[in-house]
Order: structure tokens, then C-alpha cells, then sequence
């Protein structure tokens, strides 16, 4: 028996006393597992290294937590100090086994610098609960949600920690020094002249208060918020390692299956394990575009909303639609009805209004430090009202019909999409005739233009300013014309998968038959679509982002621009010398934080002479929403500030004269902004082609 051990009265009831523990948090867990049991099957299990890897950098080394360097170093030490005391806690239930095995070679010296690291490591989470409870009861962050449990479960670990740095004090000034243990036995010192007796007793009530509140810990511990502690291993290690920007597959030709998210029954068991990992830390609260411009879409309340109805299904809850819910006594239940999960999600989990709210930035999803994935949860309940329930907002009807019937969202003919082809100096050519002049194969890009650079005004600037590029380049590229189609991509964000797959599959059987090497677009939806969500149905295509592909093009020294408004172009003077401009770059969320492509817009935009970048905090995979994505480019906004009136205000601060898009949806909401926001006199949105094009055109 090892002697510290020994010295602790009754101590062989260590061991059943924590096994009890042990055995109420097991039967915790399995009401929660039975819950899982009923719910859908979720992906398979695959790509072990890469789910490894991302184990260490999210759950162990916890990188995420750090884009709020404060909050993040008080939870790392936290963590760390449970993990290391942990060994002490082991060591105590196992009767000294673990300071047996490692202090038994080197003549105890492992053993010693174990207590050294939990003397620190006990020091640093003190400090971190210290700061904690600041947070909460005196500072407040208002992303922060304050429940009473959060606060008592900071004060048990609290506890924890104290009572070990307590009995390791006490029991250095009792039987003296302890190796290793530096900081105790420094705080040892000054207790040395106290009866022995009482610095024992005071070791003993240590001893068993730390191991009382470890098993206290994990009796509670299934049922709050603290779970993650368990469940974030698994929900990070099970992550989704498909692209961020592609949504499930949806078989719609299935005749007995629920389209979409209906019921917690429709879930996914990872779907329910996010609920059951949510650590209420407000992040993707904080950083959803939609909550922030006063609307009632909350990340965080939907996850726990899914966490509060398998909390209701594992206790018997039989639900009765438009009756009472009648509750069994805990206990008494022979197992989970089929009404125990049948709580609608939508006013169960997220109000009605709230899945609307969503523009699908992804915001939510790149600010978890858990993993959770809120968006496809969100277009899954989406494609169940549509599919289903035919319950949508009315204004999005006609885009609906416009994409069935037109095959782009603004119902305009086939015939008129190369109209934004007047005006240039060069011919367009497409591909259907190059492949009839057996001439095809001289393309090194094909142009997808898009819905909105093929009808809307303002993007057909765009168009014409790329084109101009690639012209000036010699680049030999093509367009499809007529046979162009809706990527699919407001359908499929809408809900409305039927239509997405239907626009999708004609597409990639006309991408097939002309076999470009590489698909070329200016729109970030089209771009994350075709890249990410063809693949699905058999098209996989190489496909590049127009900011990206003028970057490539200036780098291999094919476009040389001049200074932005010399001579000829605005703002120059008579020596042909520039006119400085003031640029900031807003990022598009389907182009920076669903597919990485942050650098390319700047490259582009620096080889301009004469801009000055000036960014917005929100930049890069942190941009802030435009307010078009989902499908919101074809609803009303009527609740809250506009998503867009939010997102010029940021661009204002900066200063900026131009802000530089890269997306013919941002560009219609960022202009709109300037249009309607005050002290916007002057500012003018532009895509990256047109800033590059007009450097050209200068030059």
C-alpha cells in the first residue's frame, strides 16, 4: 500500500464510493443512448487520419477556442488542469496503483514531477475559474448564457482543484514534504506549528471532499451543459468531412421516405450528439449575421432546442398533437414510444421564422469550437416544409416556378442570355458552335456566367469587365449560352431539392458533353455548387473562381494592369498619374469561409497601382454576410435591421472609397446598402474584374 494512501482514514471505500459514481453517470448515459437508438442512422465511419488529426487540433489542442484569446486560454487551463489532476483522482480510487507504476522507476523522480505539474496545473485552474466566475457574474459578455448550473459547476471545479491543492498542503505540514510538490509544500510552511492531529483530520476532510465532489461531478454531469467534456471527443473525431459547402443528398424519387427534417425522430444520431455537445458558448450566437440585425434566428437555442426534445423523449414523454403531454414517472417507462420522438422540430426546436432567417453563411458552423453543424440541420427542416408541407414564404414561390419552368430564378427566356455580350469589341464565343467547327478543344477555360450576370444589370458590368480581362489576357475561353442553367443553388438552399436536382442534373450532363478542362465563374454560389455539390451526381469538374483565375493570370505576367484611373480612366491626371483609391475587400461566405478563397480577391486588387487596402474587422473566414445567401436574394427582410444595412456600415467605418466584391449577390446588396446609408457619398461597390479591367482599359 503506498503510504499517502494509507494515511486517509477509511480508505478502502475510495474505490466503491467512486464506482457508484461511475455507475449512475453509466445508467445517465444510456437514457441518453436510447434516444440515440431511435433516431436515424448518421454517415459512416471513414477517413480514421484525418479524423484523428482534426481530434488533436479541435479537442485536445482546442485551436478554435483561441479566436477569443482570453476566453480561450481560461478554458485550455481549465481543461488541462482536469486532465492532469485527473491522474491524482486515479490514483486515489486505484489505492496508489498509478504512483506505483510511475514512481517506481527513477527512484520515484516521475512521481515527483507528476506533482509538480498538478501543482501548477491546479494553480493555472484556479486562476481560470477565478476569471470564469468574473465573467459570468461581473462582466457578463453578452454572448454568454447564464444558468445557475453553469455557475455551480465552475464552483465544483473550483472545488476540486482547491480540495487537491488543500490535501497536498496539509498533508505536506503533517508528514512532511512531499517530492516535487513545490507549491505545496511552500504553503505548508507556515501550517508546520499546528497540532499534528489537526492537520491530519484537515488532510483527511481534503482527501475525501475532493474525491465527494469528483463523484458529485459525474453524477450530474449527464445531465448539463458540462456533457461536452465527454461528448466533444466524438463529435469532433464524427465531424462532417465532406466540404463545408455541400449539403446531404436527398433521395427525392424515394416514395416512403420524410423529404427533409421533420421530426426528432428524422435526425441523424450526430445530428443528436451536437445537441448533447453544445457548451452554450454563444460564438455561433454571436457571429450569425441574422441574430445580430434583431432577428429570432439563435444558433445556439436551435442545438439546445434539439438537446431540450431528447431530454423530453428519454423521460416518456408521450405526446398528443394539440393535447397534453403527459409525463411517466421517471423510471417507470418500458422504453421510448413512437411519440416519445415524434415532437415536431420546427416551434419544437426553432420557430418558423427563425428557418427562414437563415442566410446559410456558415458563420455559426466556422465559430463552434465543438464542430456543431447548424446549417444543414436548418435546410434539412427547409426541404420538409417545402417538399412536404408546400410552406414557404410566399415570395419565393415565383422564383420556384421561375427555376422549374426558365431554368433561372428571374423567369427570363433562354434566349436573351448572351445579351450581356453588346457592347464589347471581341467577339464571345460558345460552345456549341466551336464544337460544330471541331475547334473546342482550343479552349483552355469555359466562362460560367450565370443567372445573375446574364439578366440583372449590374452584374452584367461584371461579365463584360471579365471577359474583357481574359480577352486582354489571350486567354481562348468560351460560354455555354442558351444551354446554361441555374446552378441550382437558391433551390437547394431554399429546400426546394426536386428543382436543385433537376437544374443540376441537366447541367452536368452538358458539362460532360463538351469536357472542359477548367469552369471559370464569377459567382461564388454557382462556383461552391458546381465544385462541391455536382460531384453528387456524377460531375466532377475542375472549377475556379474568376478572382482566383485573374490572379493566376497576372501572376504568369499575362495581365499587366496600369494604375487604376489614368488618362482615360476616371480620377487621372493630365501626366497620366494615378488617383489613390481606397479599396476594402468584402468576402463572400460562399467563397471565403466555405472554400478558402481569401487571398486571390487581395492579389488581384493589390496588382492594381494606387488602391490602398483598408479591411474590415469581419474579413476573411469571419466575414459578415451580405444578406443574399440562402435564398434570402429572393425574400423580404422585414424582421429586424437588413443584413446588408449592417454589413455597409462596417465597410463605411473603414473608410474606404470602393468595396471590392467578388459575388453578384453581394454586389446587389452592398450597392443597395450605399445606396439607402448615410455618408455613403462617393462610395461605390465593384467587382475585382472591374477594378482589374479598368486598370487595363487605363493602361
Amino acid at each position: 500500500m503506498i503510504e499517502s494512501i494509507a494515511r486517509v482514514p477509511a480508505w478502502p471505500l475510495a474505490l466503491p464510493f467512486f464506482v457508484l459514481g461511475i455507475a449512475v453517470f453509466g445508467l445517465e448515459m444510456a437514457r441518453h443512448l436510447r434516444v440515440f437508438a431511435a433516431v436515424a442512422p448518421s454517415r459512416p465511419l471513414h477517413a480514421l487520419t484525418r479524423r484523428t488529426g482534426a481530434l488533436v487540433r479541435y479537442a485536445l489542442l482546442q485551436t478554435r477556442l483561441f479566436a477569443d484569446p482570453r476566453a480561450g486560454v481560461m478554458h485550455y487551463l481549465i481543461f488541462a488542469g482536469f486532465v492532469i489532476l485527473g491522474v491524482g483522482a486515479a490514483n486515489a480510487v486505484t489505492y496508489g496503483l498509478v504512483q506505483g507504476v510511475v514512481g517506481a522507476p527513477l527512484d520515484g523522480a516521475l512521481w515527483a514531477a507528476v506533482l509538480l505539474l498538478q501543482n501548477v496545473a491546479a494553480v493555472g485552474a484556479l486562476a481560470a475559474v477565478a476569471y470564469a466566475l468574473v465573467r459570468r457574474l461581473i462582466s457578463r459578455p453578452a454572448r454568454l448564457a447564464y444558468t445557475t448550473s453553469a455557475v455551480v459547476i465552475l464552483l465544483m471545479i473550483g472545488g476540486i482543484v482547491l480540495s487537491e491543492l488543500g490535501a497536498l498542503t496539509f498533508e505536506a505540514a503533517a508528514y512532511g514534504a512531499l517530492p516535487g510538490a513545490l507549491i505545496t509544500n511552500a504553503l505548508a510552511v507556515p501550517l508546520e506549528g499546528i497540532d499534528a492531529a489537526i492537520l491530519q483530520g484537515l488532510f483527511a476532510l481534503c482527501w475525501w471532499l475532493h474525491l465527494a465532489l469528483i463523484v458529485g461531478f459525474l453524477v450530474i454531469l449527464p445531465r448539463t451543459k458540462h456533457l461536452h467534456i465527454v461528448t466533444s471527443f466524438f463529435n469532433v473525431f464524427l465531424r462532417k468531412l465532406e466540404p463545408r459547402g455541400q449539403l446531404p443528398m436527398l433521395d427525392v424519387e424515394r416514395e416512403d421516405a420524410t423529404f427533409g427534417l421533420r421530426t426528432l425522430a428524422d435526425l441523424g444520431w450526430k445530428d443528436l450528439l451536437d445537441g448533447f455537445t453544445c457548451t452554450e458558448c454563444g460564438r455561433c450566437q454571436e457571429a450569425c449575421p441574422a441574430h445580430a440585425t434583431g432577428k429570432p434566428l439563435d444558433p445556439r437555442a436551435f442545438i439546445m432546442g434539439i438537446r431540450h426534445l431528447a431530454d423530453e423523449a428519454e423521460t416518456g414523454l408521450n405526446y398528443i398533437p394539440n393535447g397534453p403531454d403527459v409525463r411517466r414517472l421517471p423510471g417507470m417507462d418500458d422504453g421510448l414510444t413512437p411519440t416519445a420522438v415524434a415532437r415536431p422540430l420546427v416551434d419544437g426546436a426553432i420557430s418558423y421564422d427563425a428557418v427562414w432567417d437563415c442566410v446559410t453563411c456558415g458563420a455559426c458552423v466556422q465559430a463552434c469550437p465543438v464542430l456543431i453543424e447548424h446549417v444543414d440541420k436548418i435546410v434539412g427542416i427547409r426541404r420538409n416544409l417545402v417538399l412536404e408541407d408546400s410552406r414557404f414564404p410566399r415570395e419565393i414561390a415565383p422564383a420556384f416556378t421561375a427555376m422549374e419552368r426558365s431554368g433561372n430564378p428571374w423567369g427570363q427566356p433562354a434566349s436573351t442570355r448572351l445579351d450581356w455580350t453588346k457592347g464589347l469589341k471581341f467577339p464571345v464565343p460558345v460552345a456549341r458552335d466551336l464544337a460544330a467547327a471541331g475547334t473546342l478543344s482550343d479552349v483552355e477555360v469555359l466562362y460560367w456566367v450565370g443567372c445573375a450576370a446574364a439578366f440583372d444589370d449590374r452584374a452584367r458590368r461584371t461579365a463584360r469587365a471579365f471577359a474583357t480581362c481574359l480577352d486582354a489576357a489571350g486567354v481562348r475561353f468560351a460560354v455555354l449560352g442558351q444551354e446554361e442553367s441555374c446552378s441550382g443553388d437558391p433551390a437547394r438552399r431554399m429546400g426546394n431539392e426536386y428543382v436543385f436536382q433537376m437544374l443540376a442534373t441537366q447541367n452536368v450532363e452538358t458539362l460532360r458533353r463538351y469536357g472542359p478542362p477548367t469552369i471559370v465563374t464569377a459567382c461564388p454560389h454557382c462556383f461552391n455548387t458546381i465544385a462541391n455539390e455536382y460531384p453528387q451526381l456524377g460531375g466532377a469538374f475542375a472549377v475556379v473562381h474568376h478572382s482566383a483565375y485573374l490572379a493566376r493570370l497576372i501572376a504568369d505576367g499575362r495581365l499587366v494592369p496600369a494604375a487604376a484611373g489614368t488618362d482615360r480612366g476616371e480620377g487621372g491626371g493630365a501626366d497620366g498619374r494615378a488617383r489613390r483609391r481606397t479599396v476594402t475587400v468584402h468576402d463572400s461566405c460562399y467563397l471565403a469561409r466555405y472554400n478558402g478563397v481569401v487571398a486571390e480577391p487581395r492579389a488581384v486588387v493589390g496588382a492594381v497601382a494606387g488602391i490602398e487596402l483598408r479591411e474590415m474587422d469581419r474579413h476573411g473566414n469571419r466575414t459578415f454576410c451580405c444578406g443574399a445567401g440562402g435564398g434570402r436574394m429572393w425574400m423580404e427582410e422585414a424582421r429586424g435591421t437588413r443584413i446588408n444595412a449592417e454589413r455597409t456600415r462596417q465597410a463605411l467605418q473603414t473608410g474606404a472609397q470602393v468595396v471590392a466584391v467578388g459575388c453578384p449577390f453581394c454586389m446587389t446588396m452592398m450597392t443597395d446598402g450605399l445606396a439607402a446609408a448615410q455618408g455613403a457619398d462617393g462610395v461605390v461597390a465593384l467587382d475585382v474584374a472591374e477594378l482589374l479591367a479598368e486598370a487595363l482599359v487605363a493602361g
